[in-house]
């Protein structure tokens, strides 16, 4: 990963849900114990951004800082 590269980017899965991606660690990035996987297009894309904008570490967390709810669809 280059130095200008973003570390996080969303991802289509299979089942036409989205994730937010861990360039870095090659894997589904995590805020705190939640993996950031099935989500709806524009979930993923705000999560990916604050991600991004923050340069947030993926792995344990402050505990309640971010509150993801299941969405309808």
């Amino acid at each position: 990963m280059s130095d200008g590269a973003l570390r996080f980017e969303c991802v289509m899965e299979p089942n036409g849900r989205w994730m937010v991606w861990d360039v870095r660690l090659d894997l589904p990035a995590q805020f705190s114990a939640l993996a950031l996987i099935g989500l709806c297009h524009d979930e993923a894309v705000s999560l990916c951004s604050l991600l991004n904008e923050t340069g947030s570490e993926t792995g344990p967390a402050e505990p309640g800082l971010l509150m993801i709810a299941p969405t309808a669809g």
